[in-house]
């Protein structure tokens, strides 16, 4: 026989082996293999499809034909957010004095991918391969003066800076100013990234009042693989 039910608890098997059948399941087509099989939870009425190429986080895909298999998100080429992270308190972020220094780095507290994120760098690393796109953003205004302007950056170590940074208007004690940019490239496992915030005169040069700083109530990085 090839199938068989069980009237009194309305389960059915498909199958090399007909007869048995688990018991949490109203139905099962299994395959020669037992561990190979579709099967539906009476109780909580979720499917299980099980070929050997399942995983944890997969997304079922499928070949030209419709037959399908299990695949992680970076095999099946669909944009996967890597690490979102925030600030959790208001920050400081310093007047520039040299390029990627460690004090303009914001500490962020990841929510998503916290394993590839350097707490004492404050910088996250690429797991791999692939295209990349980073959004930032910052929210501050300026501690002790006006007559500066916020600069968000997106640091990447390996260009030796983001090819993005922005400027705006003068800073003021109670007028801040919100500014995000984005970048996308193709980065490689081991790549750093950081977002850094500092302050600059409106003319472009460093402050020459090094107390000008900024106050930072929000600041966050989203990095999300594209492919």
């Amino acid at each position: 026989m090839l199938a068989a039910a069980t009237i009194a608890s309305a389960q059915v098997k498909i199958g090399s082996n007909p007869t048995t059948i688990d018991p949490s399941n109203n139905l099962e087509v299994e395959s020669t293999d037992p561990a190979k099989r579709v099967s539906i939870n009476k109780n909580t009425g979720k499917v299980t499809i099980a070929d050997g190429s399942q995983g944890n986080g997969f997304v079922l895909t499928s070949d030209a034909n419709g037959v399908a298999t299990w695949l992680p998100l970076s095999t099946a080429k669909i944009p996967q957010t890597v690490f979102n992270g925030a600030i959790t308190a208001p920050t400081t972020v310093p007047t520039f004095t040299v390029h990627d220094d460690p004090a303009q780095r914001l500490p962020l507290v990841p929510s998503v991918g916290g394993e590839n994120w350097l707490p004492a760098e404050k910088r996250y690393t690429i797991p791999a391969d692939g295209s990349y796109s980073v959004q930032v953003g910052l929210s501050c205004n300026s501690t002790t003066g006006a007559g500066v302007v916020l600069w968000t950056r997106i640091w990447v170590v390996s260009e030796n800076g983001g090819p993005l940074f922005k400027g705006t208007s003068p800073l003021g004690g109670t007028a801040g100013d919100w500014q995000s940019v984005v970048y996308t490239g193709r980065l490689s496992a081991g790549d750093a990234i950081s977002l850094e915030g500092y302050t600059m005169q409106t003319d472009g040069n460093p402050p020459i009042n090094p107390i000008w700083t900024g106050t930072c109530g929000r600041a966050y990085m989203t990095i999300t693989k594209i492919e």
